[in-house]
């Protein structure tokens, strides 16, 4: 996923909570924080039993997330 110059990336450690095909429930390990993100806008990569969350910060911030 690239970033432009004015778009800003939220990545962080999440556990998928819940998940269909087209987006996925996630809790934010650091915060507790969860919402649900559609995984056309989202890089979600398995790093163990968690996973590695990165969105632009506008889909985090609608999420809740942020």
């Amino acid at each position: 996923m690239e970033a432009t110059a004015d778009s800003e990336l939220f990545t962080r450690t999440v556990k998928v909570v819940d998940s269909y095909d087209r987006g996925a429930l996630v809790r934010v390990n650091e915060t507790g924080r969860e919402g649900w993100i559609s995984l056309a806008h989202a890089d979600l990569s398995p790093a163990g039993p968690l996973h590695v969350l990165t969105v632009p910060a506008a889909v985090a911030r609608e999420a809740g997330l942020l």
